[in-house]
């Protein structure tokens, strides 16, 4: 289903253009979707991290007085502490996933808007047409924040 702003365009574009435009729509969110999650997957895993660093400052470091043999036998002896290292590993990991899903999703939005942008004279032929693929450019910008002026990010 197309968007309703696009869809709204009537004169200004025809139903191909429409498509490709929607699609561009569909990629910038599907893009930012998998930004939010990483963002999501590296604060959480920072603050695991650093809850752990605290943790094991107050109830490891200090008590043994830094003797790395009494260290060590504290911190490998509770199991809490490896669920708590293996559950920082996983946050790590499920950021890297998310990270590459999301470098993935903004390369295939960049392409598809540069293409846009590259087949605007094909898209737009005819010279009352040319006027109106300014209007479109202004609706995309201001509805889906998709900059279609310049190919630069």
């Amino acid at each position: 289903m197309i968007e309703i702003k696009i869809q709204q365009l009537k004169n200004h574009t025809d139903e191909p253009t429409k498509q490709m435009l929607d699609n561009l729509v569909e990629k910038k969110r599907k893009f930012e979707k998998y930004k939010l999650k990483c963002f999501r997957a590296q604060f959480v895993t920072f603050i695991l991290l650093m809850g752990f660093i605290a943790y094991l400052y107050v109830f490891i470091i200090k008590p043994t007085g830094g003797q790395a043999d009494a260290f060590f036998h504290l911190l490998f002896d509770g199991e809490m502490n490896i669920f708590f290292v293996l559950l920082i590993v996983g946050g790590y990991a499920t950021a890297q996933y998310f990270k590459k899903k999301e470098d993935k999703a903004e390369t295939e939005y960049q392409n598809l808007r540069c293409e846009v942008i590259r087949k605007s004279a094909e898209l737009w032929p005819q010279p009352t047409q040319w006027q109106n693929r300014h209007e479109v450019f202004k609706m995309m910008k201001s509805e889906f924040d998709i900059n279609l002026f310049h190919e630069s990010k």
